[in-house]
């Protein structure tokens, strides 16, 4: 009889640990994307004008050229052989005009002020670092980072792809946007101007998005009637490397409209 009391207390016991011991394995949830302003705000804190402005010059710069995988928007980490550097051209362009910054491992999780950036350059260690200060959204702003998922990478189904630099923004209607945007790494398919085809090198975007459409259609082209521009070795209305199914995952937020 006292073998089954004792044998009954340590089920009771270990059945009071359980729940808080799985309360304890499951990861700290993501924080949801912050309701913004939807209107486009066209005057942006100083130093991120800077940034944007530093991200145009190094796209007439390079030109269309195609770079090296190692290069100057991968050499601010230390790195000897370089890497996909979209997200390293960003954070490049930020270090030029002493934007804040922290790795993500050294983020405190909770809400940070102010003009801010991660000082990372791969595409998963950027999200983790500004969902830890609550700063991504739905909702596109200038200087704001677009998260591009493809829904056919060569890696499978991928939400955590790609990153541009979002310079400039025209609402269109409640929903939708037209982005144009700025990204490094990525292809140029060569032009009559002489410029042959490039597979790393800078170039900007044009595309139509829609935040209340189903995220793998979120993404769509301008119109031809509306198109403005002639298409060239560093601007194109075609989705980056020339890929259809690529979709805006979400924006990281280096400055709030809500401050």
């Amino acid at each position: 009889m006292k073998r089954l009391t004792a044998l009954l207390l340590t089920l009771l016991l270990l059945l009071s640990v359980l729940p808080a011991q799985a309360a304890k394995s499951k990861s700290t949830p993501t924080p949801a994307p912050l309701e913004i302003q939807t209107e486009v705000i066209q005057e942006v804190p100083e130093q991120i004008q800077q940034v944007l402005d530093q991200a145009y010059e190094e796209l007439i710069a390079g030109d269309g050229l195609e770079l090296k995988k190692r290069n100057k928007y991968t050499d601010w980490n230390g790195s000897h052989t370089g890497y996909g550097w979209c997200g390293g051209f960003i954070t490049w362009c930020m270090l030029q005009h002493d934007v804040p910054m922290q790795k993500k491992n050294d983020i405190k999780a909770g809400e940070v002020p102010g003009v801010v950036h991660v000082k990372e350059a791969g595409v998963g260690k950027l999200v983790t670092g500004y969902q830890k200060m609550y700063r991504t959204t739905m909702i596109p702003q200038k200087g704001f980072i677009a998260v591009f998922g493809n829904q056919m990478s060569k890696y499978g189904i991928s939400g955590l792809y790609h990153v541009g630099l979002v310079y400039d923004v025209e609402k269109l209607s409640d929903t939708r946007y037209r982005i144009t945007t700025i990204e490094g790494n990525v292809s140029s398919p060569g032009y009559e101007d002489g410029h042959k085809k490039a597979t790393h090198t800078i170039r900007m975007f044009v595309r139509d998005y829609d935040m209340s459409a189903e995220k793998k259609n979120n993404i769509t082209l301008v119109p031809e009637e509306e198109r403005t521009r002639q298409e060239s070795s560093i601007f194109s209305y075609q989705y980056t490397y020339n890929n259809k199914t690529l979709y805006i995952n979400m924006f990281l937020m280096p400055w709030n409209p809500n401050e």
